[in-house]
């Protein structure tokens, strides 16, 4: 299912298909771009390592740098220079990190001494990271990350675009999504919380399905061997 037939089958299902609307294509798009971001969030995000937004410089002398605010998780990093993994430290777990170099032990966070990127603080300011070392050579980093989707969805937007990140499969179920945003309307015509509510409780359900099922995919199968008698 493309942007064209979601649009289709939302007004079907509000009963809308006539002029004027209840709900106009502007809210529409709204709508339906909040049911493609609240599907992904409550999935656990798209897994991504090769999009433009996982590789972030590093910038001799820089101890910062900006990350993509779509970035919901960071899975693993790694030095594209030579492939060494930099360790992602959350913000809140610093107090506890310590760092053993030359014989005494410091907090991570307050090591700036130059040298190769080790550690990659994350969580003290949304789109923004920390390197430690700070860098004394520019290279790069490529990221795994969750993250929100890299399409807005817009009265602009292709009309067959097909929600390909997640699967056509489940797009049909944003329509409970935009349904529940379109029952709030203030307006004596669309308002409806009882509507409101069951579509929220409808989509939540589904994406609680979905979830499950990503977290199979995202699941090594493993090999029992056992041992003869």
């Amino acid at each position: 299912m493309n942007v064209e037939e979601l649009y289709d089958r939302f007004r079907a299902d509000v009963q809308d298909e006539g002029q004027p609307f209840l709900w106009s294509d502007t809210l529409v798009f709204q709508y339906m771009d909040a049911a493609y971001k609240t599907f992904v969030r409550l999935t656990g995000g798209i897994a991504d390592f090769t999009s433009d937004l996982c590789f972030v410089d590093i910038v001799s002398g820089e101890a910062t740098a900006a990350v993509d605010k779509r970035i919901l998780k960071f899975k693993h990093a790694y030095r594209v220079s030579d492939g060494s993994k930099i360790e992602i430290v959350n913000q809140t777990d610093l107090s506890f990190a310590r760092d053993n170099d030359y014989g005494m032990i410091r907090p991570i966070y307050l090591d700036t001494t130059p040298g190769p990127v080790r550690y990659m603080v994350v969580g003290a300011q949304r789109g923004v990271v920390r390197w430690i070392q700070v860098p004394e050579v520019d290279d790069q980093a490529q990221l795994y990350v969750d993250r929100l989707p890299l399409t807005k969805i817009t009265s602009d937007t292709d009309p067959s675009f097909d929600f390909d990140e997640v699967g056509e499969e489940h797009v049909p179920f944003f329509s409970l999504w935009m349904q529940h945003l379109a029952y709030q309307k203030p307006d004596p015509d669309t308002y409806d919380p009882k509507r409101s509510e069951a579509s929220k409780t409808g989509f939540e359900a589904y994406c609680a399905l979905a979830r499950a099922e990503v977290e199979r995919y995202k699941t090594k199968v493993r090999t029992v061997a056992y041992g003869g008698l």
